[in-house]
Formats: C-alpha cells, sequence, structure tokens
C-alpha cells in the first residue's frame, strides 16, 4: 500500500483527529445530558419544547435529522470530516428523541431492552461508514 495524504484518510491525522473526537465527545456529553433531563423530567421538556416556536413536540426530533443530513451531506463534500461526524451523531440524537416521543417500549421487541438502545448507535455507525467510504 502506498502513503495516504491527509485528504485520503478518514478524519485525518494526528491533530484533525484530536479535534474531531473533542467536538465529538463535547457534543455526546452535551446529548447525554439533554436527554438524561428529557427521561427524568418527561412533563417538563414537553411543555418547554411545546412552547418554543409553537410547534408540536414531534417536530422538533423532525428538524434536528433534516439539519444534521445536511450537514452530513455537505462534509461528504469537503475535505474536513468532522461535519460528517456531527450530522450523523445529530442524525443518531434525532432518532434517540423521536424513539422516547414515539415510546421507547414499543421499540423493544421481544422484550429485548438493547433494541431501543442500539438503534441511534446503529444509525450514528452506519452514516460514519459511509462518511469513510465516501472519503477514500
Amino acid at each position: 500500500m502506498g502513503r495516504q495524504y491527509d485528504e485520503q484518510r478518514f478524519l485525518g491525522m494526528r491533530k484533525d483527529k484530536l479535534w474531531t473526537f473533542v467536538i465529538v465527545g463535547i457534543l455526546l456529553v452535551v446529548s447525554f445530558v439533554v436527554l438524561n433531563y428529557v427521561i427524568g423530567n418527561y412533563e417538563s421538556a414537553k411543555s418547554g419544547v411545546g412552547k418554543f416556536l409553537s410547534l408540536p413536540g414531534w417536530v422538533f426530533p423532525i428538524i434536528i435529522g433534516l439539519v444534521g443530513l445536511v450537514i452530513f451531506w455537505l462534509g461528504l463534500k469537503i475535505e474536513a470530516d468532522w461535519p460528517e461526524v456531527m450530522g450523523a451523531g445529530m442524525l443518531a440524537v434525532a432518532t434517540g428523541v423521536g424513539e422516547i416521543m414515539i415510546g421507547w417500549k414499543k421499540f423493544a421487541l421481544g422484550g429485548m431492552t438493547i433494541i431501543p438502545i442500539a438503534i441511534p448507535i446503529g444509525v450514528f455507525l452506519i452514516f460514519i461508514v459511509v462518511g469513510m467510504l465516501k472519503s477514500r
């Protein structure tokens, strides 16, 4: 195998990967804090979302998902890989919030409670793999 240049590697080299992981780590921590608040105070979060822009609550996961999809798509068009990771993360968060709004237990097929957790993780990983394949 020949030497790969930074543009041909997914997430770049040392400093590029470090910054990507720092950004993704911060986004994951913020996402977990928000998700923990929503799960713990569902009625409060639901009423707060209902007051924001006077839109129904189910619109927000769709908006987050669409913004994440646009960011991911734009990330495929440029050299930097962090937009792809950020877009994949936003899509995974939108999927998780959508599951919570629909009903977390409805996704636990056959009583397997790991499935609702695995779906957003799977969405994230699928989009990361697509980003890796498109970066070659």
